[in-house]
């Protein structure tokens, strides 16, 4: 009776490794479909942008101006606080980052023009320059009061979303599909205050 019952447990457990063996198939195989697909696609937007971005005057745009931005960002930087400074362009770069991440992969807008194809993110200029850099002018010589702080994140979140973003896509760099200018402009500004927040809570923590 004992050896009948083993043998009937040995049956179940047998059984239930094939069925997960089988499941474990399915699944490798539907994701070997979807890693093909992506690879199709990657190799299309690989020759979309060695035909279509590659020198296009809007490549070229994005290349000078993100450096141009650096270095004027060099000569005008506080050298005495340039370690918080930094600190806030890092957070803001990295948040910029992820929030662009998520609106790409949701389809909410996307960028046809990219200095390189395969970086992340899309629009490295736009995430990793050209706002952490003005977010940093705006701390560095507003971040000393909030309300002074504020008052100014209010005028450039306005100058990016009304008029810096709308320039973009109208240069064909930006496109938008389930997006309008106007919900961007509250985003920098809760951004930008976190931001300063987190970074100057963790500044204090260390002294």
């Amino acid at each position: 009776m004992k050896v009948h019952l083993k043998e009937l447990g040995n049956n179940i457990t047998n059984d239930k490794n094939k069925e997960r063996s089988v499941q474990m198939t399915k699944k490798m195989l539907l994701f070997k479909d979807v890693q093909d697909k992506r690879m199709d696609f990657i190799k299309s937007f690989h020759e979309y942008w060695i035909n279509n971005d590659l020198f296009s005057w809007q490549w070229w745009f994005l290349l000078l101006t993100t450096i141009l931005t650096w270095i004027v960002w060099v000569k005008t930087v506080d050298k005495k606080r340039t370690h918080l400074i930094l600190n806030y362009g890092l957070f803001f770069g990295i948040f910029s980052f992820v929030f662009d991440m998520i609106g790409v992969n949701h389809g909410a807008w996307a960028y046809p023009i990219r200095l390189y194809w395969a970086f992340i993110p899309p629009l490295l200029p736009f995430d990793l320059t050209y706002l952490p850099v003005i977010f940093m002018v705006t701390y560095q010589r507003y971040g000393q009061r909030w309300f002074s702080f504020i008052l100014a994140l209010i005028v450039i979140s306005a100058v990016i979303s009304l008029l810096i973003e709308p320039l973009f896509h109208w240069m064909g760099i930006y496109v938008m599909y389930k997006w309008k200018y106007i919900y961007s402009f509250p985003l920098y500004i809760l951004l930008a205050s976190f931001v300063k927040f987190l970074v100057e809570l963790i500044n204090k923590k260390l002294l």
